[in-house]
This record gives C-alpha cells, sequence and structure tokens, in this order.
C-alpha cells in the first residue's frame, strides 16, 4: 500500500514538473557537446498544456515545428521522439537530442532559460533613449545604444562596409529584449531582466553568471 501510495505521489510531482511547471516562453541561451556550446541564433520554445511551438521569429506567428510534451520527452507531431526534457531548476531546461559531433553520435544538449517579464518603470522610447556600457573580464569595454549605428565611419570605411554593430531593442509580451546585429547580419537575442536609469541588466550569455551589468553612461 505505502509503495502505491509512493508511486502515485511520484506520479502526481512529475506531471507538475513537465507539465504546467513549463507553461510560457523559453529562449535557447546555447546548443552543443559538453563544453563546445554556442548560440545559432533565435530559437524559442511556447509551452501550454502541454502543447509545445518552436519559434524563430518574435512574432510568434507560425513555429518552424509543432510539439507535444509526454511523460518526459517532446515528440514531434508523428509520434517520433525528439528530444527528453531536463528541468534544472525552475529557470532553466535542457533538452537532449541525438545529434553528431566530430562524425560521432552524441547526445547534444540544448540549453533554454525561461523568459520573464523586465522589471522596470521606464517606457520604451525612454529606454531606447539611454545609453550604457559593460566590460567582461579580459575584454574591452562594449557600449549598448538602442537602434543606432556603433561604429564611428572611419572604422566602417576602415572596413569598407556601411553597417558595423547595432543593438536594436525589441519587446515580446512584457519583456524587453536586446538583438545584436553585426555587419548587417542578425546575431543573438538576449532578454532584459530590469532596465533602469543607473543599469541595464541582460541574461542568457555564455558566462559564469549567465548575465551581464551594464551601467549608464552620460
Amino acid at each position: 500500500m505505502k509503495k502505491r501510495i509512493l508511486l502515485i505521489l511520484t506520479l502526481m510531482i512529475f506531471k507538475t514538473t513537465y507539465g504546467q511547471g513549463l507553461d510560457g516562453k523559453w529562449i535557447l541561451k546555447e546548443v552543443g557537446y559538453k563544453e563546445f556550446k554556442k548560440n545559432p541564433g533565435l530559437q524559442i520554445l511556447n509551452f501550454e498544456n502541454n502543447k509545445v511551438g518552436l519559434f524563430t521569429e518574435l512574432r510568434l506567428t507560425k513555429p518552424q515545428l509543432d510539439l507535444k510534451v509526454k511523460d518526459n520527452s517532446l515528440v514531434l507531431e508523428n509520434g517520433e521522439k525528439y528530444g527528453n526534457l531536463k528541468l534544472l531548476n525552475e529557470n532553466f531546461l535542457r533538452i537532449l537530442v541525438d545529434g553528431t559531433f566530430n562524425d560521432d553520435k552524441v547526445i547534444m544538449e540544448m540549453d533554454f532559460v525561461r523568459i520573464l517579464p523586465t522589471n522596470t518603470d521606464l517606457s520604451r522610447e525612454e529606454i531606447k533613449s539611454l545609453s550604457f556600457e559593460f566590460q567582461e573580464k579580459g575584454k574591452s569595454k562594449t557600449k549598448i545604444a538602442f537602434n543606432r549605428e556603433l561604429w564611428d565611419k572611419k572604422r566602417l570605411e576602415e572596413f569598407e562596409i556601411k553597417e558595423g554593430s547595432k543593438w536594436v531593442l525589441e519587446k515580446l509580451d512584457e519583456t524587453y529584449l536586446i538583438t545584436i546585429f553585426n555587419r548587417g547580419r542578425k546575431g543573438v537575442t538576449l532578454p532584459i531582466s530590469e532596465v533602469n536609469e543607473q543599469f541595464l541588466k541582460f541574461y542568457c550569455v555564455p558566462n559564469e553568471t549567465g548575465e551581464v551589468i551594464a551601467t549608464r553612461t552620460e
């Protein structure tokens, strides 16, 4: 009798973890094998009552894949397994999928971070008007100024290009995000957790803390 009660409780916890606990939107941080991981571009998983859409654009108009949660796995519409789910904590999800690395068959890790509302009292226009900068260990300072070219004319002419670097402010529901363009090509998209007139904090970055704090510049 005790074993049966324990089994029922385990199934109830499991259902909560991989059902209701996943509802919401998750953004891909990186994918790869062991320490060889990178961000290939915007990918968002939207979980709703065990139904999942994989999107590659912020409008979330048409999913690239329609998936379902079954037990601890994601499955395609035809029933084929897409990957295994591993909820590392309430805001960090890992999907384990079959892949290849150096021609060897391996289990690839797709790491997703839950998208949460941005903590701010500022309007979109107010945020766009502010400038910030940050410096990661061993690197030069990086400037954040939204929706404007960050390379000066001399540098653009030196590299013989029309576009250098641009940080674009975007929004999904109640979350502000940064999309980085390099030489006219769209790169990574990073959610902003908090922004005010003193600092800007964004996450889903591949460093020790998973986030960056940029301070206001005049």
